[in-house]
């Protein structure tokens, strides 16, 4: 992601919040009215028959000739800078879902009007806001038939699953043919990178939404991201804990540390985000992911109800009684942490959970080496008491469904050409920085990458306003690893790129085999009506049996404590969604 932040707005926080908030609350696919073919976008010279096969039509419009003069690293994979003519007829006015920040105004935003003139296109955007407001508005729209032209789905918005569902139902168009004739940037991205094209295919067979490159390095930790206060380390001595002993250990130093501000708490994290603490933790006695499902041996288990993941919920109990974990994690809102972050006397915690600095602070200042972004530093697994030390790793990590064209679209030729151009380098960049020349600009030879090879550009550290300037990332882009790390390392700058990538290294260590995950999977019809409640109701049960253990109501030392947990899993269906996700892994593997 690009993390610059907005005012007093916590990018990296909000986008986690609203993108979580959108997967659990949007409705189940089933209970919406399906569309019938909807006009002209339907037409099946136009997006194929039913058995169109992928790849089978030749392009169309060809690639524009590439920019002179960019500094690629030598292994680089990415967009590249071309020439981009406009192709609109400049009549035909688009209506467009588009999502929204404080300070977005659509009609004068920088980058909306340099895409216009781009492309040739005219689009009237339909804002709607991040978090449960825009996802409820987005609900309201779609069942009820009325339907833009297109919609931008990024950021949490649709899973892969409700945008098959929707593609199934009529009212996406399925859109294989339209990028095979007419959008030779996308082509190039799947020729890539071939996941992007298999991994977001519907069960059918069928593509229904672009899908949005990003693959982030550092995002394959976020979940589990933690952070440690360097400056309370120093002032007791002590070295960065290795094993969940040195912590206890630490913990203890810190409970009697005088140089820490009144009313400070030992560890903490929000109450949004504590299964990504508690997941942290328990990282040290078994392999954990953040969606609790695992493969093992080629099926699907569901890991809190494993001996391993017990010991660790014991542990955590017992670190809850000891003060170690703030009680207050059971009701902290985002914005109480960012307050105990950004209090004036310092930051009053000592280990916090965050998927980036803007988790605990509500203006990350990269700048300074005595801000509380640049005090606390990234926390590495640590080894439980039988020597595992691993943490999760979102390997299928690597985009998302981004942008649809829906069935009232009367000219879905110029919408995939619309979303196609967003994938050359300098509107890729663009959509984060605004102008080229004001917020970011090529580099010139000899300039290091976040990964330390060549950067292929650099965002302008002084003097930019990025107000109503970009977007965020929910709509065309083509952020490969190449094109992410490409940002150039600067003295001086704001950004907080170059840290979570450390970040990213300090947990690549102990990530978790990748034959252990579950891959990103797109359910049918029947089977997403299935999975949403069993996943909600399960999740629900986890995140109250540790409210339970926290406050002392549960004990799971004891066994009658340990077997009702269980059993209330099953009784809420464990098994089907174990069923459920089977039948799709099998099917798609």
């Amino acid at each position: 992601m690009n993390d610059t932040p907005q005012k007093t707005v916590s990018r990296r926080g909000f986008i986690g919040r609203a993108g979580a908030v959108g997967a659990a609350a949007a409705i189940a696919p089933t209970a919406l009215a399906a569309c019938g073919d909807g006009g002209s976008g339907a037409d099946a010279e136009v997006v194929g028959d039913a058995d169109y096969v992928q790849g089978s039509s030749e392009l169309q419009v060809e690639l524009g000739e590439e920019v002179d003069g960019i500094n690629y690293p030598s292994e680089y994979k990415g967009p590249k800078a071309r020439a981009l003519e406009p192709f609109g007829d400049g009549e035909t006015e688009f209506t467009m879902l588009g999502r929204t920040i404080p300070d977005l105004d659509y009609s004068t935003n920088y980058y909306a009007q340099h895409l216009e003139e781009t492309t040739g296109v005219k689009v009237a955007y339909e804002p709607v806001p991040l978090g449960e407001d825009g996802v409820t508005k987005v609900n309201a729209m779609l069942s009820g038939g009325d339907l833009p032209h297109a919609l931008m789905t990024g950021m949490g918005l649709f899973s892969v699953s409700q945008v098959s569902v929707y593609g199934q139902q009529g009212m996406f168009l399925p859109l294989d043919k339209l990028i095979d004739e007419y959008a030779p940037h996308i082509r190039e991205m799947f020729e890539t990178f071939p996941q992007m094209r298999s991994q977001f295919t519907a069960p059918d067979g069928r593509m229904y939404a672009v899908p949005a490159m990003n693959d982030c390095y550092h995002c394959k930790s976020a979940d589990v991201r933690t952070w440690y206060n360097s400056t309370w380390l120093e002032g007791v001595g002590a070295s960065v804990p290795e094993t969940l002993e040195d912590y206890d250990a630490l913990m203890a130093e810190w409970d009697s540390f005088t140089g820490k501000p009144d009313g400070s708490v030992l560890t903490v994290t929000d109450s949004d985000t504590m299964m990504n603490l508690f997941n942290f933790f328990l990282g040290s006695f078994t392999e954990v992911s953040s969606t609790n499902l695992l493969i093992r041996d080629g099926k699907i288990a569901w890991s809190p109800t494993e001996d391993a993941y017990r010991e660790g919920m014991i542990w955590i109990q017992e670190q809850f009684a000891k003060g170690h974990f703030a009680p207050g994690i059971l009701s902290l809102t985002p914005e109480k942490l960012q307050q105990l972050g950004d209090a004036s006397d310092g930051a009053r915690f000592g280990v916090v959970s965050g998927g980036s600095q803007g988790s605990w602070t509500a203006t990350p200042d990269m700048k300074n080496p005595e801000s509380v972004a640049r005090i606390m530093q990234p926390l590495p697994p640590m080894a439980g008491p039988n020597g595992v030390r691993t943490c999760d790793w979102d390997w299928y990590q690597i985009g998302s469904p981004n942008f649809v064209i829906t069935s009232s679209c009367p000219d879905p030729v110029q919408m995939i050409r619309w979303a196609d151009y967003q994938f050359e380098l300098g509107l890729t960049i663009s959509i984060g920085r605004g102008e080229q020349g004001v917020g970011w600009d090529y580099t010139d030879p000899g300039a290091v990458g976040i990964d330390g090879e060549q950067a292929v550009y650099e965002v302008i550290p002084d003097g930019a306003d990025l107000t109503n300037q970009g977007w965020w990332e929910w709509g065309p882009s083509y952020k490969s690893s190449s094109q992410r790390h490409g940002e150039a390392v600067l003295d001086g700058s704001s950004s907080i790129e170059p840290s979570l990538f450390k970040a990213g290294m300090a947990y690549e260590p102990y990530r978790i085999a990748q034959d252990l995950k579950v891959p990103m999977l797109a359910f049918d019809m029947e089977q997403s009506a299935q999975v949403g409640e069993l996943e909600t109701n399960l999740s629900q049960h986890l995140e109250q049996s540790f409210a339970q253990i926290a406050t002392g109501k549960s004990d799971f030392a004891k066994d009658a404590d340990w077997k009702a947990y269980v059993d209330q899993f099953t009784t809420i269906g464990v098994d089907q969604l174990l069923s459920t996700y089977q039948e799709a892994y099998d099917s798609q593997s």
